[in-house]
């Protein structure tokens, strides 16, 4: 049976050779600023990255994983109340994901088992950071070959100077994740730092993802933040014609109505030919992008029904369902909207999937990384999304913050909340997943 899948392609922040036992320990290893901006930061030296291509069998395995983290999250951000129960959530699970292997690579003992559990880790060692590298290098050698689509995922590390961090910390973010170390100064300008590296994320996701981490956030007392950005661009393999596209009632989950942009992919007199699927309780669609294998799979419960379904929702009932979808003639509608988040922190959700000692001061065991006591202060999420005739245009962004202690017609027509993953059909791995309750609002 085929899973869920998802894009991924891997961006290379900074170009990164050689290393030394105490890289980031003396001056001379600060560097100079970048040539290409005003930003004031400098680079550490690790060893060269290494692109090698996992098996295939090990890439299924860990896109199966960032799956099962997807459900696991979602489900969590609801539970938890981080978002109220008719608003709109988006959010990217393969950033996630990336953003706390990169974190767990330093984690040692019960930290270390506690975040791989999370995870979803179904290799441990260095294997799950291969299987990591080796979706990115298929997502990379997928994208690059297809017009109309762009992917860009980007990691990169901050780090106080003159602070000491391991080598092998260090090689495992080079090797895996293509990730360079950039050098600052949290403890005399902590303010200064957090914008530096908002402005870095701003640059990776074409202005989209602006302001990641708040005010507050990074303190003289942060040592380390690690980063992940991505960005897609695609375009409808079919598009929507944008003279058919027509005010309408969306119908929320309190029964009320909002007028918005209906975007129809045929016109009253013709059906389209889509991959579909009639559930018992559930409409499901595949909208491809160009190339036909990235895709955006939209789960809509029947009207009154999305809360029910919501709640039993799994992972094997999603691959079931997309399993069973089949090429159908029908009349199809889908809400134009745009729907940018505001950073969240998802601390407490980890904490409550388990990943406990990692975020508690004494607890937690980074001694891979240094063996300053540190601990994860925090993690910031954020991302946007905007649906239109043409395509669609998706980022977000992670950062982790290290401190250190102190009767029914076929149809689909999409006019009520639904659920919706931007998904790989080959690699089968989620990169966005998100809910849409009310498509008017665009934050």
């Amino acid at each position: 049976m085929k899973g869920l899948r998802l894009l991924i392609l891997c961006g290379i922040a900074f170009i990164i050779a050689g290393c030394s036992e105490n890289p980031l320990s003396s001056e001379e290893n600060r560097g100079d600023k970048d040539p290409e901006s005003n930003t004031p930061f400098g680079f550490s030296k690790s060893l060269s990255v290494s692109r090698e291509i996992g098996s295939k069998e090990n890439i299924d395995i860990q896109a199966k994983s960032i799956n099962r983290f997807a459900l696991d999250m979602y489900k969590s951000i609801i539970e938890q109340e981080l978002v109220e129960s008719n608003q709109n959530l988006f959010f990217s699970p393969y950033s996630m994901v990336v953003a706390l292997a990169m974190a767990s690579a330093g984690a040692d003992g019960e930290t270390e088992r506690q975040m791989r559990e999370v995870l979803c880790d179904a290799f441990g060692g260095d294997l799950f950071h291969a299987a990591i590298n080796g979706l990115d290098q298929e997502l990379m050698g997928y994208t690059q070959t297809v017009d109309g689509v762009t992917l860009n995922v980007v990691n990169s590390a901050w780090m106080q100077t003159r602070v000491p961090f391991t080598t092998g910390f260090l090689n495992t973010l080079s090797r895996y994740y293509g990730a360079g170390v950039n050098l600052l100064d949290f403890a005399a300008q902590p303010e200064e730092s957090r914008v530096i590296i908002n402005t870095w994320v701003e640059e990776q996701t074409n202005n989209k993802i602006c302001d990641l981490i708040p005010q507050g956030v990074i303190t003289p007392a942060t040592e380390l933040v690690l980063t992940n950005a991505i960005y897609f661009l695609a375009d409808w393999l079919s598009s929507f014609n944008p003279e058919l596209t027509e005010t309408g009632d969306f119908y929320c989950i309190d029964n009320s109505t909002v007028a918005v942009p209906l975007m129809n992919l045929n016109d009253s007199n013709e059906k389209v030919k889509m991959l579909y699927k009639r559930g018992s309780n559930v409409r499901v669609m595949d909208f491809p992008y160009e190339g036909d294998r990235l895709v955006m799979t939209v789960l809509l419960p029947d009207q009154g029904s999305f809360s029910d379904f919501e709640g039993s929702l799994t992972l094997d009932n999603i691959e079931q369902l997309i399993s069973e979808l089949d090429s159908t003639e029908l009349p199809v509608q889908l809400p134009k909207f745009e729907y940018t988040t505001s950073s969240l922190s998802i601390k407490d959700v980890l904490v409550a999937m388990g990943m406990i000692d990692a975020f508690s001061p004494g607890n937690a065991d980074f001694t891979k990384i240094n063996n300053h006591d540190l601990y994860i202060s925090d993690v910031i999420h954020k991302a946007f999304i905007s649906v239109d005739e043409s395509g669609t245009e998706a980022a977000a962004a992670t950062a982790v913050v290290f401190g250190r202690t102190s009767t029914d017609v076929p149809s689909f027509i999409a006019n009520h909340p639904f659920i919706y993953l931007i998904r790989d059909r080959e690699i089968q791995t989620i990169l966005f997943m998100g809910r849409t309750m009310d498509p008017s609002l665009s934050e």
